[in-house]
Formats: structure tokens, sequence, C-alpha cells
């Protein structure tokens, strides 16, 4: 019977030790990853809600990533359209300094030559490219030209569709600004004429030598410029009110971000202090519990007849 409880107490004993080892080896990996959760057995509530945090956080990550692709498209596609308007507000300058009937025809001439670089650099800014490479107002069609000539040589917007969108609180916000929406459309039926026209139209007219068909088409031209002006800036308006609505987005997303994180920290990290002091109590007691058994393992007989 004796030795029986000699059995049980020596493996109740290495047990214990075994246990104490275990608890001990497991604080220090913690202690060395700052991570209190880092399996399922360490604590299975706690894992599986960090992992649903982490997917969150996944998902928040990959959403700012969308809106500052699309923050950064918009940006440009305003900058461009600044540029734009500029050029027009040239052009109306232009256009009323060809008005005046006392101008000598060199002197238009020169006017003209001026207009026709505004042109030129009107359509290297519409066919303006963002940071990706696609064009900024190709609409769907962003990889090719926004704008080429057709048969006639007339420069026709090549894009397509509407621009990317992101889907943002469950409404579609578009990232882009087609071409025709910025630079209007020219149409023979309705008269409209979109702005490659208008500046066509308004060098054409400074050249006129007869003053009766040139001062009706300057006239023209400048209503025309007038109208691109209040496009221009209703575009502007409507990519500056799609930026804020990224924005405010973004920093939505920033504030779910760190709630998610600091939920997330409260769950898997360590308190480094608390583990350290328990570690070292496990690592005192089971050195304590090592040296009884190494004591009660050494007895015999003569020890105990001593």
């Amino acid at each position: 019977m004796t030795e029986v409880n000699t059995r049980a107490n020596h493996a109740a004993a290495v047990q214990r030790m075994t246990d104490l080892s275990a608890r001990v080896d497991l604080l220090q990996a913690q202690i060395a990853t700052t991570k209190r959760v880092t399996l399922p057995a360490d604590d299975p509530v706690a894992f599986t809600r960090a992992a649903v945090l982490r997917r969150a956080d996944v998902a928040a990550a990959a959403g700012t990533r969308g809106i500052d692709a699309a923050t950064r498209r918009l940006t440009a596609t305003d900058v461009a359209l600044e540029g734009i308007t500029n050029l027009v507000q040239r052009a109306r300058e232009l256009a009323l300094m060809g008005s005046n009937a006392t101008l000598a025809p060199a002197d238009r001439a020169t006017l003209a030559t001026e207009v026709a670089e505004l042109g030129t650099a009107f359509a290297g800014l519409a066919d303006s490219r963002g940071s990706d490479g696609e064009r900024l107002f190709g609409g769907a069609a962003a990889s090719g030209p926004a704008y080429a000539p057709d048969a006639n040589g007339v420069m026709t917007w090549a894009g397509a569709g509407t621009a990317p969108t992101l889907v943002i609180g469950g409404a579609r916000v578009a990232t882009g600004i087609e071409g025709p929406e910025a630079f209007g459309r020219t149409d023979a039926a309705t008269g409209a004429a979109g702005l490659f026209a208008t500046f066509a139209g308004l060098a054409a007219a400074l050249v006129e030598p007869d003053a009766a068909l040139r001062e009706p088409a300057l006239a023209v031209t400048l209503d025309q410029l007038g109208g691109h002006v209040d496009r221009l800036a209703d575009a502007r308006a409507t990519a500056g009110a799609r930026l804020a609505r990224l924005d405010a987005e973004t920093e939505r997303l920033a504030r779910t971000s760190l709630a998610t994180r600091t939920d997330l920290s409260k769950l898997e990290d360590l308190d480094m202090g608390e583990a350290i002091a328990r570690m070292q109590r496990l690592i005192t007691v089971l050195q304590a519990t090592q040296g009884a058994f190494v004591k009660t393992s050494n007895l015999s007989l003569w020890d105990l007849l001593r």
C-alpha cells in the first residue's frame, strides 16, 4: 500500500512540474510575441472575435486604398479643369480684343495664333492622364485617347460610358468627369458647340476679313465661351463635391479602423508587467516543487532510520 501511495505521489509531482513548466513556456512565448492570444486554444472566444475584427480591418484598409486612388484621380481632374478654365478665360479676353473694330488685320492674326495655341493646350489637358495612367475624361474607356479626330478631322470624344464608381454608404460615387460633361458636344442640329469647335470657331472668326461676317461670329463665340465657363464651373463643383464625400468617408474609415485596432489590442495584446510578474511567481513555484521532488525522491529506509 505504501509503495502504491509513493508511486501516486511521484506521478502527481511529475505532472504538477510538467504543468508548471508548460505554463512558464506559454508565458515566455506570449512575452516574446507581446500577444496574449495567438492560437484558438489560448482563448477560443477571444481568438474568434479577433479574427472577425481583423477581417473588418482588412476590408477597411482595402476601402481606404480605393478611396485614395479615387481621390488622386478627382484631384488630378480638378487641376486639369482649372487649367482649362484659365485657357477659356484667356480666349474670352482675346475674343473681346478681336471685337475691336479698329484692330488691324495683322493684330487679329496674332490673336488667332494665340487662340490656336490655347486650343492645342486644351487638347493636351483634355487628354490628361491620372496617376494610374488612365485618361481622366475618357469615362469607362479610359485606356485610349479621350478625344480623337473623326473622318472630317473634327476632334470628338473617343471615350465611352461613365467614369468608374465607388460604393460608399450604399451609394455609388463617380471617380471622374466625362469629357462631354465638362467640355460639351458639337451638335449641328441644335447649334451646340463643344469646346474644341469653339476654339476653332474663334480662331477662324478673328482672321475673317469681312466685318459683316466677323462681328456676329465673334459674338457667337463669346456667348459659347461664357457657356463653357459655366459648364466648367459646374464640372469643378461636381468634382469638389465628390472629393468632399471621399474625404468624409476616409475620416469615417480611419475612426472605424482605430476603434477596431483598439478592440483587437484589448483582445490580443499582453499586459507585459502582469505577465512577467506571473511568470516569476510560476518559476519560483516550479523551482520549489522541483526541489521538494528531488528531496523526496532521494529518501530511503536508511534516511528514515538516521
